[in-house]
């Protein structure tokens, strides 16, 4: 039984490079990263989750780019406290979740948000996603099969709701 559990202790490839594993188990996901690596400097929003799991705070950790909250444990940690995290992790909730456009726009505005990345773990995190509010305001930066991006331009973010 362990020998299945190791893979016969014969890894596919050992490497310290975390985008190898992405690319390894979430292809879809390693192109949107990758993506995001070479676009314009932006913050993004992407699910916010426990600290640890790889499936939070992976957008930005890979991409380079800024995000409203990743791992709030390390924020409440490294920062002192839960009062600079503040309203972060509903706002962001908030942001995937309501179908208000005007709500989200509120949100993208207050965090200066450039990209909103909705992938496997958003799905997942947020029961009640809702894509519908940004198709017709916000134009797809960029999409494969389980990931899309959309890109919020100056003009939209100019917008008071």
């Amino acid at each position: 039984m362990l020998v299945n559990k190791t893979n016969s202790f014969k890894p596919a490839q050992w490497t310290l490079n975390g985008n190898t594993f992405i690319s390894t188990n979430n292809p879809d996901e390693a192109l949107a990263e990758d993506f995001l690596s070479k676009a314009e400097m932006g913050v993004v929003a992407e699910a916010v989750g426990g600290s640890y799991n790889p499936d939070f705070a992976r957008i930005s950790t890979h991409s380079g780019l800024p995000t409203v909250l990743g791992w709030p444990g390390h924020e409440w940690q490294w920062r002192g406290g839960g009062t600079e995290v503040g309203s972060r992790e509903s706002d962001i909730k908030t942001l995937y979740e309501t179908t208000n456009w005007f709500e989200a726009l509120a949100i993208i505005n207050k965090y200066n948000i450039r990209y909103i990345y909705v992938g496997s773990s958003e799905g997942a995190k947020y029961e009640k996603l809702s894509t519908q509010k940004f198709s017709p305001n916000l134009p797809i930066a960029y999409s494969n099969g389980t990931v899309t991006i959309y890109e919020v331009p100056q003009s939209v973010s100019a917008e008071t709701p």
